[in-house]
Parts: structure tokens; sequence; C-alpha cells
């Protein structure tokens, strides 16, 4: 009993997630991994929808006080694979796949 307990408190938290860090992102017979080129994600995975932010980096001083030294570029691409697949959103940062997460289909 104890057990069954555990296991509906583990799929409650599971379901209240609005994104899940992934290992890996597949598209057909290749995966796509942190590290992986983005040239190489859009030859496997095609064109995504695009959106580049900048980001500030973080710095701190002697004093220990923390301030944006610089703005970074960074990419957010995003994966829609149609319905009953959670959307996928890849951080390319220089070119390579930095993180893959998975959003929360609202749907």
């Amino acid at each position: 009993m104890r057990f069954v307990s555990a296991l509906s408190l583990a799929f409650a938290c599971y379901a209240h997630i609005e994104s899940a860090h992934a290992d890996f992102l597949r598209c057909g017979a290749a995966l796509i991994e942190p590290g992986d080129s983005a040239a190489y994600t859009l030859e496997k995975c095609g064109e995504p929808t695009s959106t580049t932010i900048n980001e500030p980096v973080w710095a701190r001083d002697v004093n220990g006080r923390v301030y944006p030294s610089v703005n970074a570029r960074s990419d957010v691409w995003r994966y829609n694979f149609g319905p009953g697949k959670f959307p996928a959103m890849l951080r390319i940062i220089d070119g390579i796949v930095e993180s893959i997460t998975f959003e929360k289909n609202r749907e």
C-alpha cells in the first residue's frame, strides 16, 4: 500500500511540471543531444520556429556586487511535432545545442 501511495504522489507531482529537461530529442532515427551542432540539428530535424534573445551575462565585482556585464546572444528553437507530442525547445549558443526542454501540452 505504501508503494501505491508513493507512486500516486510521484505522478501527481509530475502532472504539475510545466517543462522538463531532456537528455536528447529524437528526430526520425537521429538523436539530438546537448553538444551537437546547430547544423546537424537542422539537417536531422528540419527548420524550427526560431527566436533570438539577448540575455545579460552576470559578473561579480571585487566587493561582491553582481551586475550585468555584457549581453550574450542565444537562440531558442521550438519544434512542434504534432498532436499528442510534447513541443521541444532547444537553446542554441554559438552554434551548439546547449539544452533541450519539453513543454507541457496545453491542448
